[in-house]
């Protein structure tokens, strides 16, 4: 059986989980939900939305558990898409990370009086 559709998992009788792969929230899927809002034949495989949680800029993975396996819903371009996502989230995270260090130097350096020689100016990057 390929589950394809909320339907087909649904038949099934399979578990599906959701995963932020970033702030790691975590939960069952409610599929009879899905079914009234969107329909049987909606597709959950490689169904990669963005996380709801708060200012996380993650993406959703789905994961159909039957018993001790699991497998994630997604095709090889799927998770291409997803591998993208997360190199961008990675790359957007050590920018992120790089702009605050060097307000915080900034910061430093004004409240120093412009003091060149102040430990802060002369730290590296973390």
């Amino acid at each position: 059986m390929t589950l394809t559709t909320v339907s087909s998992l649904i038949e099934g009788g399979v578990r599906v989980t959701r995963s932020c792969q970033w702030c790691k929230d975590f939960g069952e899927v409610d599929l009879q939900r899905i079914v009234l809002e969107k329909g049987t034949d909606y597709p959950m495989l490689d169904h990669l939305p963005l996380c709801t949680n708060g200012d996380c800029k993650g993406m959703i993975r789905f994961q159909a558990q039957r018993g001790m396996r699991s497998q994630w819903l997604m095709t090889p371009e799927g998770q291409a898409r997803f591998q993208a996502h997360s190199d961008w989230l990675f790359q957007a995270n050590i920018i992120e990370r790089r702009r605050q260090a060097q307000r915080q130097r900034r910061a430093a350096f004004a409240t120093s009086g412009g003091d060149t020689t102040s430990s802060c100016i002369t730290a590296a990057l973390p």
